[in-house]
């Protein structure tokens, strides 16, 4: 057993219609961000885009996610089957 599971039941229809305004808000300042530094990227990466990631998959393909840093998985279906999210930009 990987420890403790984080449930999908904690994650609501409205917690990802809150999740994508928010995302959008983060794309909206970088955009912002390399229309003012012309030549430099402010890219969305690393444990916040991963983050991103696995709560969006979790809710829409009903994962229960490990918790953060588990090595290998972030989670396991309702069949019993490890899963990996990954997301690119």
């Amino acid at each position: 057993m990987k420890s403790e599971l984080i449930s999908v039941s904690r994650y609501s229809a409205n917690d990802m219609d809150y999740a994508y305004e928010k995302i959008k808000d983060l794309l909206k300042i970088i955009s912002d961000l390399e229309n003012t530094f012309e030549g430099r990227k402010f890219t969305l990466d690393g444990h916040s885009l991963g983050s991103v990631g696995e709560v969006i998959a979790a809710y829409h393909y009903d994962i229960d996610l490990y918790p953060p840093s588990v090595k290998t998985h972030d989670g396991i279906t309702k069949d019993g089957r490890n899963v990996q999210v990954k997301i690119t930009q």
